[in-house]
């Protein structure tokens, strides 16, 4: 049980880590262009949180069986199968939670949905989920290449020094 548990939190650490990374560099990147514009945004929370959110959908989906539901299809189904899967987890939690803020604020669930809608805007909503969606793709094909290596190697192949040139 101890040893799942490692396994698990190891997994879930990797995978914040790489989206801490994938996400900082597109909220930078968001703050970088906003600044043209006297706009001022504070990206460091929201990169700690959405990795989080990101590294739980992750690992929630992947213990599901329809995950694998294209494990025979060539690699490229498998990248895109798994990354729309993954945007839709991370939409569908994303909704969830700022309806549940949205609903402490106003105690009623029509409130809530009202001021959701109101609120938020469709080029920001398209520009984040593209976002969200290319580091996915990232991640999938890192890890079917992974996959196709064997399992580690491509961490050996960054992290390891070479042994002969």
């Amino acid at each position: 049980m101890q040893e799942k548990i490692k396994k698990e939190l190891k997994k879930v650490g990797s995978l914040t880590l790489f989206f801490l990374i994938g996400f900082a560099y597109i909220l930078i990147t968001m703050k970088f262009l906003l600044a043209e514009y006297d706009i001022d945004v504070y990206v460091f929370s929201k990169t700690i949180i959405s990795a989080l959110v990101a590294a739980k959908v992750v690992a929630i989906m992947d213990a599901m069986p329809f995950i694998n539901l294209y494990s025979n299809s060539p690699g490229y189904i498998r990248v895109m199968y798994k990354s729309l899967i993954y945007v839709g987890g991370v939409f569908i939690i994303s909704l969830v939670e700022d309806l549940f803020h949205t609903y402490r604020q106003v105690n009623s669930i029509q409130g809530a949905i009202s001021i959701f809608i109101e609120t938020r805007h469709f080029f920001h909503f398209m520009a984040v989920t593209m976002s969200i969606s290319l580091v996915f793709i990232i991640h999938n094909i890192f890890y079917e290449i992974d996959s196709y290596l064997g399992k580690g190697k491509l961490a050996k192949l960054f992290f390891e020094k070479p042994t002969s040139l």
